[in-house]
């Protein structure tokens, strides 16, 4: 079956561009460098940052062994090419993925119901950083992407998360036709969604160990990875509009997960 998603351009390097090596804005610098999970290569801040702030900083620095280079505003917005750094900016290597039957090891080691998402060609970047914010607020335990079709974790994905990239585990897989084997062979349930096929999200049981497929923006789930999926469920609509936005439609479907296990 010829990929759906091909659309003939070669896969850019993470960084490749100022925009995918620089991270900028003050939450997202700051909660970087809390979570010391992505290691910040560079770090600089405005010299006109507030007292407060720039010793706010500069001991999140030191935590991380970074010394904090003070520039002017207009040096940080040569460097990043933006001029709502807010005055942090962070030099980033490419974000530290984590494997996946790893991951899976030691999620379902912690928790003997997982809820985890697999983005199938997620290709807008504020889509997949509004999803892993979603996810990381209504406590999945890891997601899974795609190497090939799926936006990966640049600087607009990380903004676009407020920082939640550094909380929720993020796995990226060369097969995600084998991966959702793999939590099948392990009792773990994998629902693709539609737009209004199969079962109303309420009626599923969402309690049991669960993997949610997010597909395409625009083409949805891949038919090779709608042959995995235990049942499809979707969202019930009551508009005109087509469809829903793909990271609204998860943040839903993660609701409707946590509130079925939290009143179970």
């Amino acid at each position: 079956m010829v990929e759906r998603y091909r659309r003939g351009r070669k896969k850019a390097p993470l960084l490749g561009s100022h925009q995918k090596c620089w991270l900028w804005g003050r939450n997202v610098v700051l909660e970087t460098l809390r979570a010391g999970h992505w290691p910040v290569l560079e770090l600089y801040c405005s010299d006109q940052l507030l007292a407060e702030e720039l010793e706010l900083i500069q001991d999140l620095a030191s935590g991380n062994s970074l010394t904090v280079t003070h520039e002017p505003p207009a040096a940080l917005r040569k460097r990043c090419h933006s001029s709502e750094h807010q005055g942090y900016l962070a030099k980033m290597p490419e974000f530290p993925y984590e494997e996946p039957v790893s991951l899976l090891d030691k999620i379902t080691s912690e928790n003997e119901t997982p809820l985890l998402v697999i983005c199938d060609a997620i290709q807008d970047p504020f889509n997949f950083g509004a999803l892993i914010r979603s996810a990381d607020v209504l406590g999945v335990d890891g997601i899974f992407i795609g190497t090939t079709h799926q936006v990966g974790v640049t600087s607009l994905v990380a903004r676009s998360s407020a920082g939640a990239v550094n909380h929720v585990p993020i796995a990226r897989s060369d097969n995600l036709e084998e991966l959702l084997r793999e939590f099948r062979t392990r009792g773990i349930q994998v629902l693709g969604t539609d737009g209004s096929q199969g079962v109303p999200v309420g009626e599923s049981d969402l309690r049991k160990p669960t993997a949610i497929v997010i597909g395409n923006e625009a083409l949805g789930m891949r038919a090779s990875l709608r042959e995995h999926c235990d049942q499809l469920i979707h969202i019930p609509q009551h508009g005109q509009v087509t469809s829903l936005n793909a990271a609204v439609s998860a943040g839903i479907l993660f609701y409707e997960a946590r509130r079925q296990r939290e009143n179970q």
